[in-house]
């Protein structure tokens, strides 16, 4: 059972503009998720790698299609590291990045 709920944000390509330019758009869906604490030594592994580690996400694998952003509590995380487990559920390690 899960007990929180997440956005998942995919990308669809649009085509191009006049300039050859690919034109996407963010398509944002809505899943339910456990949101678990980042494992201690994730944590550091991350940070050794530059990645702040903020948040583990566990989803359903029917749900999980590739998105690497995700939208909780109205901020935006990065999908670092993807763990799939036996049970039907997606572990998404996320990452918060520095804007700029």
């Amino acid at each position: 059972m899960y007990s929180d709920v997440i956005e998942l944000v995919g990308v669809v390509n649009l085509g191009e503009d006049d300039l050859g330019q690919e034109i996407e758009k963010e398509v944002p869906r809505q899943v339910f998720c456990d949101r678990k604490c980042i494992p201690q030594n994730e944590f550091f592994q991350a940070g050794i790698s530059g990645i702040k580690a903020a948040h583990m996400f566990e989803v359903s694998t029917l749900d999980y299609q590739d998105e690497t952003k995700v939208r909780y509590n109205d901020k935006i995380y990065y999908v670092y590291r993807v763990y799939e487990k036996a049970n039907e559920r997606v572990e998404l390690y996320c990452e918060v990045k520095a804007r700029g």
